[in-house]
């Protein structure tokens, strides 16, 4: 039987105020955003989406290190393929989230599954 997000987040974390912390130590704040204002934007979303968003950011630290180590990966396999690639390109992916960005990981085989 399948457990349900808050058992998950009980039995992983303890609570998910917890689950919070842990996704802050992993993500850092966003720009234009203060710290406390960060922590209540996450602690108003549901436990499924903060367990996606901890693994998620689990990936990315455990495979590349943080989020602009991973871009410079992707820009690196690209630039394998096609030779050259602009700034504005860089610029692009550094935009994106950590889960379009793991997609495309996937999509250029530097992550499995």
């Amino acid at each position: 039987m399948k457990k349900a997000p808050l058992q998950i987040t009980k039995e992983r974390f303890g609570s998910k105020n917890k689950l919070v912390e842990a996704i802050m130590g992993l993500t850092g704040k966003p720009s234009g955003l203060s710290k406390d204002e960060f922590k209540k934007k996450l602690q108003v979303q549901s436990n499924r989406k903060l367990l996606v968003l901890f693994e998620r950011e689990s990936t990315v630290k455990e495979k590349f290190g943080n989020k602009s180590k991973l871009v410079a990966a992707i820009v690196d396999t690209r630039k394998g393929k096609q030779g050259k690639i602009d700034g504005d390109y860089r610029k692009r992916l550094e935009n994106l989230s950590t889960g379009r960005l793991l997609d495309l990981a996937r999509r250029y085989r530097l992550l499995k599954g």
